[in-house]
């Protein structure tokens, strides 16, 4: 990996990581983290602070809530008579009876040896934000200390943190935990809860056992107690691992985390920056044993040191830190992945050593004069080798090049056929220089005990305003010239009688290539402007040259219609077009197609029999075939033309000006042109978006031949914004590359068949 890369995963992993953090992307998965943590930590509480509960056998038997003044007055008088040190009292005390009741709470509450704690709390409305405090009643307040009894509920119903204190109308108090715990001066900030301390660990004693004397005191002896609620009605919340708990233990096993330490929150950001050292060690170093010792030995570190960090009460998240290192490793294993790709393809099988493909991706290297050599026996000295000999061979033939010349990397571009750039070199240097080569192999390379001669040519390729791979295969054609000459090398002449022979024969290979059907048909839909329905295609004939490949249409139409072969190309689109759309319609789609005809058919007495024959011979409907014609050509039509054009219409065949406003008509030219279509050239269309004039023109045009009782077609389509466009102008038909590229029949047929289904499906 460069440099620039190993910065672009690094600070790509950065940015990972504080997503995670920033976000707080990763905190399901630190939730789990923490969980297996508790439950691996998991130990008994101090025991030092005592629920005793008002349950469900204490509402059954005592009475239904809410319990008097005088119920919780007994209460809390037999806790304190059992010797205990503190008493909180969690109860709604606006709601404990008559005036005698209260008065009975007032009093065991004043004559009460132990401390005394009454609940405080607020509520925040959640659609106006208002928020209203709850304190216990002066008259009750002044004999006890007041504490906050609100819990924080997480976004997923547990509770996971706890508040050292809250504010309290004018003033700051301690939470509850905080109290219990003899915390110090109390903030608004928040802990973790320690959940690695067991909550069935915490003392527990029913409220009716108490009343009726059931409870032992040495269980209350010196201990601080909680009143509080743990029948079914009240409220509930999920503790992590523990499921749904009464709130009451929620107070209770926060302060037990406060009396086994003061928790500290390192947040994510020290193991972040930690992983992000580690990081860069990860994708910077080379050796993959040393990056996976690493990375292996930073994931236990992110493993365990939040297990032994909770030990001493310092919580951390280790999710932005892991997300921070997993994004590292990713991006080193994919770039790995990409560079053994790379270099298998780019590698000889055999021999390994780098191909064309290898010397393609060297272009960015600059010019030089490429240079192929030819082992002329390779083929009749391969055969006598097994392949690990073979494979020998080859190193020492490359040796031998290499050191010849001064070290340049040589490319294997086929069996016995090798090749390299010489940089910085004159043609006159680099002469001297094979021949040197020449006199390295007269000597014979030494297989095993066998002695091989070697016939070696070479070629170059001076010119350096063409790709690498194009200049060896001419560096090749120049070995092999100066082989059939007798020369030892021989460069390569950019005006060679290759490609004039090709255009002397381009007519003859186009019959050839009519007759054995190199040639083939391509499609393009055109799509209705307003429902979107593809409703036909326009037919583009293609070219596949076997050895010069795909060959573009204006390489050989001209050539066509000037040497007199553009019937013969006509008559073959319009057959495959119609052989190949009539199996579309026998399927029950109306589907119509486009075929352009030359301005030389015009003229043609065979013109309109060749296409009634081929609309009989695959019983194709007439209107549902369109020659196109293009303006200028009809411009000047004479009378053959014209009668041409207009036994082409009462066949039933659709006419349409292609490229229409590319020349000069007037309402006179369409009047006599019997074309049920206008479409309209791209030239037009391609700026629609963006200019005036063309907007002004094409919808003038639109609203002109839908007046004469003419469709437009709009070509040249290239974006959504032009098809908008077009679609508020209410034009007909639209075809264009945004909406498909010219496609063989059996993809345009599979588009037919996902189109007609995602209509379906709506």
């Amino acid at each position: 990996m460069s440099l620039e890369g190993r910065w672009k995963a690094l600070l790509l992993a950065l940015a990972v990581g504080l997503v995670f953090g920033l976000l707080d992307v990763g905190e399901p998965m630190e939730r789990v983290g923490q969980v297996v943590r508790d439950k691996l930590r998991n130990h008994a509480g101090s025991g030092s602070v005592v629920l005793v509960a008002i349950d469900d056998r204490s509402l059954r038997d005592v009475g239904a809530l809410p319990w008097n003044g005088e119920q919780l007055a007994e209460l809390v008088r037999r806790v304190d008579a059992a010797g205990a040190r503190r008493i909180h009292l969690d109860a709604n005390l606006d709601q404990i009876g008559s005036r005698r009741q209260a008065v009975a709470l007032e009093s065991a509450l004043a004559s009460a040896r132990a401390d005394i704690l009454l609940p405080a709390r607020f509520s925040i409305d959640p659609i106006s934000g208002t928020r209203a405090d709850y304190l216990p009643p002066d008259r009750l307040a002044r004999h006890a200390r007041i504490v906050n009894s609100n819990l924080r509920v997480s976004w997923d119903g547990a509770i996971w943190s706890h508040p050292h204190g809250a504010r309290a109308g004018d003033r700051l108090i301690p939470s509850l935990a905080a109290e219990l715990a003899g915390s110090a001066e109390p903030s608004e900030s928040l802990f973790r809860i320690d959940y690695g301390i067991d909550l069935r660990s915490i003392p527990v004693v029913s409220a009716y056992d108490l009343l009726r004397d059931a409870v032992p005191d040495h269980r209350l002896q010196g201990r601080q107690v909680v009143i509080a609620r743990t029948d079914l009605a009240a409220d509930h919340y999920r503790a992590p691992s523990f499921g749904l708990v009464p709130a009451a233990f929620f107070h209770l096993i926060a302060a037990e985390t406060l009396t086994a330490g003061r928790p500290l929150d390192l947040g994510w950001a020290p193991l972040l920056l930690l992983c992000a050292l580690a990081a860069a060690a990860v994708v910077g170093l080379r050796p993959r044993v040393a990056a996976s010792a690493i990375l292996g030995a930073t994931v236990a570190v992110l493993v365990a040191a939040p297990l032994l960090l909770e030990q001493n009460f310092i919580h951390t998240d280790v999710v932005p830190a892991l997300a921070l290192l997993a994004t590292a490793s990713l991006y080193r294993l994919i770039t790995g992945l990409r560079r053994a790709y790379r270099a298998r393809g780019t590698t000889d099988l055999l021999t390994g050593l780098p191909n064309l493909q290898a010397l393609r991706q060297a272009e960015s290297r600059g010019g030089g004069i490429v240079v192929a050599a030819r082992i002329m026996n390779y083929a009749r000295i391969a055969t006598t080798l097994q392949v690990p000999l073979e494979k020998e061979l080859v190193e020492q033939i490359v040796g031998r090049l290499e050191f010849g010349s001064g070290g340049a990397t040589t490319y294997q571009a086929g069996p016995g056929v090798f090749a390299w750039i010489a940089e910085n070199m004159e043609e006159d240097d680099l002469v001297q220089q094979l021949e040197g080569l020449q006199a390295l192999f007269r000597s014979p390379i030494v297989i095993g005990p066998r002695l091989i001669d070697i016939a070696v040519t070479f070629g170059i390729d001076t010119e350096d305003d063409r790709p690498l791979t194009q200049r060896a295969a001419s560096a090749l054609v120049a070995a092999d010239e100066a082989a059939r000459e007798g020369k030892r090398w021989a460069s390569f002449n950019p005006a060679s009688a290759a490609d004039a022979d090709w255009r002397l024969s381009l007519l003859a290979r186009l019959d050839h290539a009519i007759e054995h059907r190199e040639l083939w048909v391509a499609y393009q839909p055109k799509v209705d402007c307003q429902s979107g329905r593809i409703v036909g295609a326009e037919a583009l004939v293609r070219w596949t040259h076997p050895e010069k490949g795909q060959l573009q249409p204006d390489q050989f139409i001209a050539a066509a219609e000037q040497g007199g072969r553009i019937d013969a190309l006509t008559a073959f689109v319009l057959d495959t077009a119609l052989a190949d759309m009539a199996s579309f319609n026998r399927r029950g789609r109306r589907f119509s197609v486009a075929v352009n005809l030359s301005a030389q058919l015009l003229d043609s007495l065979t013109l309109v029999p060749t296409v009634e024959a081929a609309l009989r011979k695959h019983g194709f409907s007439p209107e549902l075939l369109t020659l196109e014609v293009t303006e200028t050509s009809t411009l000047g039509s004479g009378a053959r033309q014209i009668a041409n054009l207009q036994r082409l219409s009462r066949l039933g065949v659709e006419l349409s000006i292609d490229d229409y406003g590319t020349g000069f008509s007037t309402l006179e030219y369409l009047k006599r042109i019997p074309a049920s279509e206008l479409k309209i050239d791209r030239s037009f269309i391609g700026m629609l978006d963006k200019s005036k004039g063309d907007r002004i023109m094409v919808n003038s045009t639109i609203q002109l031949a839908h007046s004469l009782g003419r469709r437009v077609v709009a070509e040249g389509v290239e974006n959504a914004e032009v098809l908008a466009e077009l679609k508020r102008m209410r034009c007909d038909v639209v075809q264009g590359y945004h909406l498909g590229r010219p496609m063989p029949v059996a993809d345009l047929r599979k588009l037919l068949k996902a189109s007609g289904a995602s209509r379906q499906a709506a």
